[in-house]
């Protein structure tokens, strides 16, 4: 090959181009000149290794060292044909932005750790232009999830904040997700405490988890959210904050979230996605609740005998809100309605006017909160519905059987709710008059999910007639009968049944 048309093609080597039809024919010219060079060095090889399998006198080093040139020979014209096989590669013909398509659709990037290899390197090892194509994903380099919990030494800090730097510089200007675990027992957490706030302006998503395992852990929460000056550090296009606070229990204490946050408007003035839980106690805090879009309460206790703090206190404050998480579970043998309004309750209601999706999960004895909950709300633009059990006991106490139905009646969604999930294990048998009444404020009801221990025989008779996708969580054994006279052969079938023998999904 002359250097005139290797020049020819240079201009492909690097790149996923389609060549020209001239293009085309000096790759093959070269690929045949190629191969007939391979034929030669095989043959020259082959004869090395039968003179060597013949010769028993020494010494054979002249006939080694050839060998050797020979193979080193062979090996460098392979990879220069490699070179213009790729150059005709029927790839080639497919577009960047179709294999960027293709790889973002194979792959569903989450947080990655910087341990070990990406999971997306497979598709960086097909050719040098999908290595180029994979690095100019930059929405696969923008996340990352790092536990420094048990990364101490100053030396491994430093390291981390070297491969973050590096893994974050593929991100181009898409904003910055981090998932990020903490310890108040590392001495060096200033370390990349400082390297957070360098990078604080490019921060689209934090989710920050730490357990409070002694009074020095909150200062380090007020070191991630404050400089030392203790001025509050500013996320400017944040858009998602996740907090999960856990305290050990002989450390449980009151959490002043404002002192953490001391000008939370000015800190977050993008934040549409606010979460929090934890098993300690919070004080009344703000963040921009008014413009949250998407809020994951909960579980958490509050501090209502000097600050007035409750789930409903800060929903009032959330009116432009779309979805809503709601997480209950009992506090150390306190009544958990306390947690969800002021009691004894004033017939005072919370009206949410643009949330779309309501999803809320308890714990045991949690039942009266999650009553009180459900007639503390006006949803006028409800859509979707999900309510849980999620207790480690097997017994749910319910007898609430009208307070479901009576917030879909209140809020005047009969016709907009499309979508209702009930995980309630063994108390879902026991509560078909639940169930009617749900389904008769519910006509035009598309989508169900049930999950439980078991099922009354009679639940195929009540389902909604617009049920489109029906999906049952549970055994089977007590509505086979149900199941068979609900799914006749010679009927069609109007609901779409999917069955799994499960607790629900999560």
């Amino acid at each position: 090959m002359d250097a005139q048309e290797d020049q020819a093609l240079q201009g492909l080597f690097d790149s996923n181009i389609p060549p020209s039809s001239q293009q085309y024919s000096i790759a093959q010219a070269a690929i045949e000149s190629f191969n007939q060079a391979l034929t030669a060095v095989n043959e020259h090889i082959a004869d090395r290794e039968s003179q060597l399998a013949a010769t028993v006198k020494q010494p054979l080093g002249d006939l080694e060292h050839q060998l050797v040139e020979l193979q080193a020979r062979k090996k460098v014209i392979e990879e220069k044909k490699q070179k213009y096989m790729d150059v005709i590669s029927t790839r080639r013909g497919i577009p960047d932005e179709i294999v960027e398509a293709f790889i973002e659709e194979a792959y569903s990037p989450s947080p990655l750790s910087l341990n070990g290899a990406p999971p997306f390197l497979p598709f960086m090892l097909v050719s040098r232009a999908w290595y180029n194509i994979v690095c100019g994903i930059t929405r696969f380099w923008a996340a990352l999830y790092l536990d420094l919990r048990s990364t101490s030494e100053e030396a491994d800090i430093r390291r981390v904040v070297e491969k973050a730097t590096r893994w974050y510089s593929h991100a181009g200007s898409t904003p910055l997700s981090l998932s990020l675990s903490l310890s108040s027992s590392n001495p060096n957490n200033h370390i990349f405490i400082d390297y957070l706030h360098s990078i604080a302006n490019n921060f689209g998503t934090l989710d920050f988890k730490i357990v409070l395992a002694t009074s020095s852990d909150v200062a380090l929460l007020r070191q991630v959210f404050q400089d030392p000056d203790s001025k509050g550090i500013t996320f400017p296009i944040m858009k998602k904050l996740h907090l999960a606070i856990r305290s050990k229990r002989n450390t449980r204490r009151e959490i002043q979230l404002s002192d953490i946050f001391t000008h939370p408007y000015e800190q977050f003035q993008a934040l549409e996605d606010f979460a929090m839980h934890s098993n300690g106690t919070f004080a009344k805090f703000d963040v921009p609740w008014d413009a949250l879009t998407t809020l994951r309460l909960g579980p958490f206790s509050v501090v209502r005998k000097y600050q007035g703090m409750t789930y409903c206190s800060i929903l009032e404050s959330c009116r432009n809100l779309r979805s809503l998480h709601v997480g209950i579970e009992p506090q150390g043998g306190t009544d958990a309605r306390v947690f969800i309004r002021k009691l004894p309750p004033d017939g005072t209601k919370v009206t949410l006017p643009h949330l779309t999706q309501l999803s809320v999960e308890h714990g045991f004895l949690c039942d009266l909160a999650c009553a009180t909950l459900f007639e503390s709300l006006v949803l006028p633009s409800l859509q979707s519905l999900s309510w849980k059990y999620v207790g480690e006991e097997d017994d749910m106490l319910w007898d609430f059987s009208n307070t479901f139905p009576e917030m879909i009646a209140r809020s005047n969604t009969s016709n907009t709710i499309k979508s209702i999930s009930i995980g309630w294990q063994d108390a879902l048998s026991d509560n078909m008059e639940t169930l009617v009444g749900l389904f008769r404020q519910a006509p035009g009801l598309e989508v169900l999910e049930l999950s439980g221990n078991k099922i009354d025989t009679g639940l195929m008779e009540i389902l909604p007639g617009a049920l489109k996708e029906l999906t049952l969580q549970l055994k089977l054994d007590t509505a086979r009968v149900a199941f068979a006279r609900y799914l006749e052969d010679n009927a069609p079938q109007r609901v779409h049944v999917h069955v799994v023998e499960s607790q629900g999904r999560q």
